[in-house]
């Protein structure tokens, strides 16, 4: 995010902006970003502290505490934390929040994700990446195709590289639908345009499974997950052969897909082998 970082503490009394580079660390573990854009400055107080508390549980650490979001709603509420288009950051964590209908405070949000390693988005809701089909598209593309998995704080769903072809398929089929229905369908009813089952299903079969007749079953694949995550677990000194990130670019998923496949690692009979070290 170099360029779009804000160094002036009294704009995001939430953290302390560090504007350092996000380290080996945060590259092992997930690295956020949260982008909010509401109509109102109430509105976008509520959402933010929402969004933030979520990226929280994401990052499993006290990234915020429920002061510091309580804060920093207050000082967006009354005005007195400014509005811009500028990413503010701390440990690697971005944050970027506005009310302009242009929203340049998210097409930046979006550039800033696309140019660093950020693994996890979230936005208070699918209809704030864009005031068209056409923008929210483009920037679900952009997010998910460059390793981010994108969170709808709202819903509670996630999108990421398994699962939004259906989503972008949706979007388009819209543009091509032709104005006027475009202009009957709200960009808020998007949703209601998709097949329940082409959105992010938090059902779906865990990495390196499938359904087949409704029964989870070994996928092809089973065997290059499973020597993959043995490389990427943590082992009894904590070092890993290969990264979070890593593994996820050899496997074509996003790093939180990893991140859940090592958090059940008895799924894939590596559990013991751990234990044994």
């Amino acid at each position: 995010m170099a360029g779009t970082e804000s160094e002036d503490e009294n704009q995001m009394q939430l953290t302390d902006i560090d504007g350092g580079q996000i380290t080996e660390d945060d590259a092992n573990g997930p690295v956020v970003c949260v982008i909010v854009h509401e109509p109102t400055r109430r509105e976008l107080a509520d959402a933010t502290r929402s969004c933030l508390a979520h990226a929280s549980q994401i990052i499993s650490s006290d990234w915020t505490d429920s002061a510091d979001r309580a804060e920093l709603g207050r000082l967006i509420s009354t005005g007195e934390y400014p509005l811009n288009a500028t990413v503010k950051r701390k440990h690697g964590h971005g944050l970027v929040v506005g009310v302009d209908p242009d929203r340049e405070h998210v097409a930046e949000g979006v550039a800033a994700v696309d140019r660093t390693s950020v693994t996890d988005v979230i936005v208070n809701n699918l209809v704030a990446l864009g005031e068209s089909h056409t923008e929210i598209r483009d920037r679900v593309d952009v997010l998910v195709r460059g390793g981010a998995s994108l969170h709808l704080n709202d819903t509670g769903a996630e999108i990421d590289s398994g699962n939004c072809d259906a989503l972008l398929g949706g979007l388009i089929s819209l543009d091509k639908a032709g104005v006027e229905l475009q202009r009957a369908a709200e960009v808020q009813d998007v949703r209601d345009w998709l097949d329940n089952r082409s959105l992010p299903d938090r059902g779906r079969a865990p990495l390196g499974f499938e359904y087949v007749d409704g029964e989870l079953v070994t996928a092809e694949n089973f065997d290059e997950v499973r020597a993959v995550l043995s490389m990427a677990r943590a082992g009894p000194d904590g070092e890993r052969e290969l990264s979070k990130r890593k593994a996820a670019d050899r496997l074509g998923v996003a790093p939180r897909t990893v991140g859940r496949a090592l958090d059940n690692l008895d799924r894939y009979g590596l559990e013991e082998e751990i234990g044994g070290e």
